[in-house]
C-alpha cells in the first residue's frame, strides 16, 4: 500500500507540478533546459532530495518486513536488473521489470532449479538483464535514442 501511494505521488509530482515538469526538462537535454532558465543547481538538490526519500521509504519498509541485516544488500544490488529491465527513465517500467524478474526467478527456481543444482535465484535477475541489454538496450519502456550525425 505504502509503496503504490509512493508511485502514485513521484507520477503525480513528475507530471502536474512545475519542479517536475523542469526535472523532466533536465534529464531530457540538460543545455536545453538551462538556456530557458532552469537552475541545475536547484534541480540537482531536489533530484538527490527525491532519490533519498524514496530510499528512506524503501528502506524503512524492507527493513521492517525482514529485520535490518547484511543480506539486505543483496537484494539491493537486484535494483540494477530492475532498472535495465524496465528502463532507467521510466517509473511503470520499474514497476514491470521488477515483476518479471521476482516472477522469473520464482519459475525458474521451480521448474529449472532441480535441472542445474538450485540457486538460480542469486543470478537469474543478473543474466536475464544481460540478454535484455543485447536485445533492447533501453529497456521495455525506454526511449530509443536517435542521434544524426
Amino acid at each position: 500500500m505504502t509503496a503504490a501511494v509512493l508511485v502514485t505521488l513521484l507520477a503525480l509530482f513528475f507530471q502536474k507540478t512545475r519542479i517536475g515538469r523542469a526535472l523532466r526538462a533536465v534529464a531530457d537535454d540538460h543545455e536545453a533546459a538551462l538556456s530557458i532558465g532552469i537552475p541545475l543547481k536547484t534541480i540537482w538538490v531536489v533530484v538527490w532530495s527525491v532519490a533519498g526519500v524514496v530510499a528512506i521509504v524503501a528502506g524503512l519498509m524492507w527493513g521492517a518486513k525482514s529485520g535490518v541485516q547484511f543480506s539486505l544488500s543483496l537484494i539491493a544490488l537486484k535494483a540494477l536488473p530492475v532498472l535495465i529491465l524496465g528502463g532507467f527513465e521510466s517509473v511503470p517500467g520499474a514497476i514491470v521489470g521488477g515483476l518479471i524478474i521476482g516472477v522469473g526467478e520464482k519459475l525458474g527456481e521451480v521448474y529449472w532449479g532441480p535441472l542445474v543444482g538450485g540457486a538460480i535465484e542469486n543470478w537469474f535477475a543478473y543474466v536475464l538483464a544481460l540478454a535484455f541489454l543485447l536485445v533492447r538496450p533501453q529497456g521495455l519502456f525506454g526511449e530509443k535514442i536517435i542521434e544524426r550525425v
